[in-house]
C-alpha cells in the first residue's frame, strides 16, 4: 500500500474538503491500493500566536520520509517564518511533493492559471467595454495566488500602457465583509474629492465581489450601470447574484484529482512537467454589463438552499445538544467516549484520540511538550472504528491498525493543544460530512475547550490538594500534625467497626526530652524529633498512620488481630531508637468494635499506658 501525507491548513474556520474528495475519488476510480493521511490545522485563525503554533504542531507528528508522495495545501498559511519553515521541513523528506496553489521550488504544481485568466478578464474590460479606471480589489497581500492576480493585474496596465498610480491596488481578505469595507473606502474617497468611481472593480474572489456590489446598492448605486465588478472562482454567489457576477470558473475537486495524476505518474517513472493547470474559463456576465450567461434553475438553486439550510440548521442543533452533555462529564474517559459517537453518528467511519498521559495527572501546563510530540507519554484515549469500540492503549498499535486498514481510506490528523502545549491529536477516518459542513473547526475547538476544563478542575484538584497537605503536615518532621489526626482517623475508626475490624492506637513520649533541650540546645531536640519520625514510618504497618501529636509526642494508628502486634511494634521502634540512643515511651490501647468506645477514649488509654510506662522508668532510675 502507497501512503500519502497531506499537510493542509484550513481557511480561517473552514476545511477545504474538495481536495480530499477528488483525491479519494481518484484512488476510487483507479482502484489502487493508497492511503491518505492528512495533517490538518487552523494556524492562521487566531490572532495569539502562542495559540496557531500549537496548531501548526500536528505538521511535526508525521516522519514524512516514510510516505510516498506529498500533498501540500499552505496556500493560507499567512505567516511567512511558518510557511517557510513547512515547506523545509517537508523538502527534507526527499520525497516527491505537490504543491497546490503555491509555487514553491523543487515541489510540482497544481491549481489554476492565476496570470492567465485575469489577464482574460483585463483584456475583455479594456478592448469590449472600454475600461480605463481600475481598482484591484485584491485578498490578502501574503497570499500566494492573490499575487498572481495582482502581478498579472499590474502586467495587464503595462500592456493597456495605463499607469499604476492611478489604477490601484487594495489588499484585504477573501471574505465578503471585505467587499463591504473597500466600497466604504471608496465611498470615503468620494465625499474627500480624493478619487472619483473607477470603471471596474477586478476583485480577487467572488465574496469581495458580492461584497462590494451588495453595500453599493445599499447606497443607490447600480452594477454595471455606475461601474463594473468582476470576480474569481464561479461560486454560487456569483451565479445567482443579482447582478449576476463575471468570474473565473474552476472545479477545486480536479485540483486533488490532478494531485493524484502527477503522483501516479512520478511512481510509474515517467518524465513529468513541474507545472500543471486545471482547465478554467471566463465567465462574462451582467455584472461586467454582458449578457445573463443563460437560463439559471432557480427552482433547483432555491431547493439545495433550503435542503442546505435544514442540513446546517440540524448540524447546529446536533453541535449545541453535545455541546450541553459532554460538559455534564466530568471524567475523560466520558467525554472521548461521546465524542467518537457523535462523530460516528455523522458520515464518519472511525474517531481516534491520542493524548499525553501527564493529562491525567493534572499537571502544570508547561509538563507538555511545545515542538512536536513526545509519543513515550502518548497514550490511545479512545478508538472507535465503524460504530465499534476498540480496547488499545499503545500508539505504535493504532498506527500499525490505522496501516492495516487503511486502504482506500482518508485519516485527518488534527491538534489537541492548550495554546502553545501540545495536548495530544485526533485522527478522524473518511470524514465525509466535512464536505458539506467544512465547520470542523466549531466542532473541535468545543471539545479540546471541555478537555481543558476538565484538565484545569484537575490542577485546581491538586493544588486544593497539596495546600491540605502543607496543612495537614509538620513542616519538620514531614508527619501528618495534630490536625490531619483530628480529620482523617475519626472516619477510618468508624469504618474499621462497621467491619468489626480491631485496631492499634499507640502513644509515644520522647524520654528525658526537656533536659536534651535544655542541655545540648534546640538543635539536638529537633534531630532526635526527626529521627523518631523516621523510624515511626519505617516500622509502621502497610496500612498504618504516624502523626506528630505536638511538641515530642506521636501517635502511630493500624489495624491489628490482637495485642500481640502493637507490642511487637513497639518492640521493633525501641531496638531502632537505641542504636541512636534515644529513648521513648509508648503507650497501647487496642480497640473493641463491640465496646461502643469513642476513638477518644482509646486515645486517652495509650495516653495512660504511656504515663505508666514513662513512671516505670524513672522510678527505677531512682
Amino acid at each position: 500500500m502507497k501512503k500519502i501525507a497531506m499537510i493542509s491548513d484550513g481557511w480561517k474556520r473552514l476545511i477545504t474538503y474538495a481536495w480530499i474528495d477528488g483525491i479519494m475519488r481518484y484512488i476510487r476510480e483507479s482502484g489502487e491500493d493508497i492511503c491518505l493521511y492528512q495533517y490538518n490545522c487552523h494556524g492562521n485563525w487566531s490572532k495569539d500566536e502562542k495559540h496557531n503554533h500549537g496548531e501548526y504542531n500536528i505538521y511535526q507528528l508525521p516522519d514524512l520520509s516514510e510516505f510516498d508522495g506529498i500533498i501540500m495545501d499552505c496556500i493560507n498559511i499567512i505567516d511567512s517564518k511558518q510557511f517557510d519553515k513547512t515547506v523545509e521541513m517537508i523538502r527534507a523528506s526527499h520525497v516527491p511533493v505537490v504543491s497546490i496553489a503555491s509555487d514553491v521550488e523543487g515541489f510540482y504544481y497544481a491549481g489554476i492559471d492565476n496570470k492567465k485568466t485575469i489577464a482574460e478578464v483585463m483584456e475583455h474590460l479594456f478592448t469590449v467595454h472600454n475600461c480605463r479606471r481600475f481598482i484591484f480589489a485584491g485578498g490578502p497581500e501574503e497570499n500566494f495566488e492573490n499575487g498572481l492576480r495582482v502581478q498579472s493585474y499590474l502586467e495587464s496596465l503595462d500592456a493597456f500602457g495605463l499607469s499604476r498610480e492611478d489604477n490601484p491596488v487594495w489588499y484585504g481578505d477573501y471574505d465578503f465583509s471585505t467587499g463591504v469595507k473597500y466600497f466604504n473606502k471608496m465611498r470615503k474617497e468620494l465625499k474627500a474629492g480624493a478619487a472619483s468611481l473607477p470603471d471596474v472593480f477586478v476583485c480577487a474572489n467572488d465574496n469581495i465581489a458580492a461584497g462590494l456590489i451588495y453595500k453599493a446598492q445599499r447606497f443607490g448605486y447600480s452594477v454595471p450601470r455606475d461601474f463594473r465588478v468582476t470576480g474569481f472562482d464561479n461560486l454560487d454567489k456569483a451565479v445567482y447574484f443579482d447582478p449576476q457576477i463575471t468570474t473565473v470558473g474552476l472545479v477545486r475537486e480536479v485540483i486533488g484529482h490532478k494531485c493524484m495524476d502527477i503522483l501516479m505518474e512520478i511512481w510509474e517513472g515517467k518524465d513529468v512537467p513541474r507545472n500543471h493547470f486545471i482547465p478554467s474559463s471566463c465567465v462574462f456576465t451582467e455584472s461586467c454589463g454582458c449578457p445573463n450567461s443563460g437560463l439559471l434553475d432557480y427552482r433547483e438553486y432555491a431547493r439545495n438552499q433550503i435542503i442546505g439550510d435544514v442540513e446546517k440548521l440540524r448540524n447546529e442543533e446536533n453541535l449545541i445538544i453535545f455541546q450541553s452533555e459532554i460538559v455534564q462529564y466530568d471524567t475523560y474517559e466520558q467525554i472521548f467516549h461521546k465524542i467518537a459517537e457523535y462523530f460516528m453518528n455523522l458520515e464518519c467511519d472511525g474517531y481516534f484520540v491520542v493524548v499525553d498521559k501527564q493529562l491525567y495527572e493534572g499537571d502544570n501546563e508547561d509538563s507538555f511538550s511545545v515542538d512536536g510530540y513526545d509519543m513515550e507519554r502518548m497514550v490511545v484515549a479512545c478508538a472507535a472504528d465503524h460504530k465499534q469500540f476498540l480496547e488499545m492503549k499503545d500508539v505504535r498499535e493504532l498506527m500499525d491498525y490505522l496501516e492495516q486498514n487503511g486502504s482506500g481510506s482518508a485519516y485527518m490528523f488534527t491538534p489537541i493543544h492548550f495554546r502553545e502545549h501540545a495536548v495530544g491529536f485526533t485522527v478522524m477516518k473518511n470524514g465525509r460530512f466535512l464536505y458539506d459542513n467544512p465547520y470542523f473547526y466549531d466542532i473541535h475547538s468545543t471539545i479540546t475547550q471541555t478537555i481543558e476544563n476538565v484538565y484545569k478542575k484537575l490542577q485546581l484538584e491538586n493544588a486544593n490538594k497539596k495546600l491540605r497537605d502543607i496543612y495537614n503536615r509538620d513542616q519538620m518532621t514531614g508527619l501528618y500534625n495534630r490536625i490531619a489526626y483530628t480529620e482523617m482517623i475519626e472516619p477510618e475508626y468508624r469504618k474499621y467497626c462497621a467491619h468489626n475490624q480491631r485496631c492499634a492506637l499507640t502513644f509515644l513520649d520522647a524520654d528525658c526530652f526537656k533536659e536534651i533541650n535544655d542541655q545540648y540546645g534546640h538543635e539536638k531536640g529537633d534531630e532526635i524529633l526527626k529521627r523518631i519520625a523516621q523510624v515511626l514510618t519505617e516500622h509502621c504497618p502497610e496500612n498504618g498512620y504516624v502523626y506528630r501529636f505536638g511538641g515530642d509526642e506521636f501517635i502511630v494508628f493500624f489495624t491489628c488481630e490482637d495485642e500481640t502486634e502493637p507490642m511487637r511494634f513497639r518492640d521493633r521502634v525501641n531496638e531502632a531508637l537505641h542504636t541512636y540512643d534515644i529513648g521513648v515511651s509508648m503507650g497501647i490501647a487496642v480497640t473493641d468494635p463491640s465496646s461502643g468506645r469513642r476513638l477518644d477514649d482509646y486515645l486517652r488509654m495509650a495516653d495512660q499506658d504511656m504515663y505508666r510506662i514513662k513512671m516505670t522508668k524513672k522510678t527505677s532510675r531512682h
